[in-house]
């Protein structure tokens, strides 16, 4: 893991550079609903190809608490401080799947991928379409848990950044644990008497016990939780590594009233469900075309790819709709030399 100028490695990951090209891989009727609408999809994590989404982190939360040693320094149970941080953390609404409402938008800085195009352009004929959003990240505020930001696939890497959101918690139960065990230490030499591991257990419970001392340990505790909430929907199993994939989370809090949200709640049907999405816009740009002409919105699009089954009729029709909506980019197809037959299924009615 590391560390940047700011110290903080969590911080520097959700605040990584955007790159400028990011790709959407879509459907032609997704293609031709984000252009015409200028919104994207932002799904339910619950509802996506990934069956640990937003689990993951407390499955690698456990997995740091079972590889940590059981004691450091004098006795300090650290395993069980660690058990205790996680537990904590994970007790908020915002990380509780069942609870939780977290809404993510997907993209990926891989331009023709094989693999993409068939999972997520219906068949090989739909359309990847590139973005620069790199003046269109959210700001992070210090109790949101918003990101726009590369998604994290390598387990040591996870396994450090969770480690650094408890870190606080941690350094300062075993900072008031060692003072309160040298504290008792240094009264039994001076006695010349070895004390009873239940005896250093009974000083060390009543230190922590210390309303003062539990306001710290609390503080350290929202750290941590803050961290986890950036984290969470950024860690992904390390088998979907090959997708590099972008992502803006946008998490609604259980607390807050449905039926008055900014981006109301929609659903859309597939064969097997009824899927919950919001419509997120993509921050046009408004751009003015002569001395005091009316500003014309434009989408801040900046390729557009065709899939590998796409034919030149295909790529005619998705040009002049791009004239018809103000954009000025020629389609280009992808290099892939891979054909699917016309005659299989293709889902339809996703972005």
């Amino acid at each position: 893991m590391e560390v940047g100028l700011s110290g903080d490695p969590i911080y520097d990951w959700v605040h990584q550079p955007i790159p400028e090209k990011l790709w959407h891989y879509t459907s032609v009727q997704g293609f031709q609903g984000i252009i015409a609408s200028g919104n994207i999809y932002a799904t339910d994590v619950r509802f996506l190809n990934d069956s640990e989404e937003f689990v993951h982190a407390r499955k690698v939360a456990n997995e740091v608490v079972e590889h940590a040693s059981e004691f450091g320094e004098l006795g300090f149970p650290l395993r069980d401080v660690l058990k205790s941080a996680v537990n904590g953390v994970f007790a908020s609404d915002f990380l509780d799947p069942n609870r939780a409402q977290i809404f993510v938008a997907s993209f990926t800085d891989s331009a023709d991928d094989l693999s993409q195009w068939r999972g997520y352009s219906h068949g090989t004929f739909g359309v990847s379409i590139s973005f620069d959003l790199r003046m269109h990240r959210p700001i992070v505020e210090s109790d949101s848990a918003v990101t726009f930001a590369p998604c994290i696939y390598d387990d040591d890497e996870k396994r450090n950044l969770i480690q650094f959101a408890i870190h606080q918690f941690v350094k300062e139960s075993q900072a008031k644990w060692t003072e309160t065990v040298k504290e008792f230490l240094n009264d039994f030499c001076k006695s010349k008497t070895k004390p009873e591991f239940t005896e250093i257990l009974k000083v060390t419970t009543a230190a922590f016990d210390n309303p003062a001392f539990k306001a710290k340990l609390n503080a350290g505790l929202n750290i941590a939780r803050q961290h986890l909430h950036r984290l969470s929907g950024l860690l992904k199993h390390r088998a979907f590594y090959h997708e590099r994939e972008w992502r803006l989370v946008l998490p609604i809090s259980p607390d807050k009233d449905k039926t008055d949200l900014v981006h109301p709640i929609r659903f859309r049907s597939t064969g097997a469900s009824l899927i919950p999405y919001i419509e997120f816009p993509l921050g046009m740009i408004s751009m003015a075309q002569g001395s005091g002409a009316t500003p014309t919105p434009i989408l801040p699009v900046n390729d557009v790819l065709l899939g590998p089954g796409a034919s030149v009729d295909a790529a005619n029709a998705a040009l002049a709709f791009l004239e018809s909506e103000s954009i000025k980019i020629v389609p280009s197809r992808s290099d892939v030399p891979y054909r699917q037959a016309r005659n299989q299924s293709i889902c339809e009615g996703q972005q």
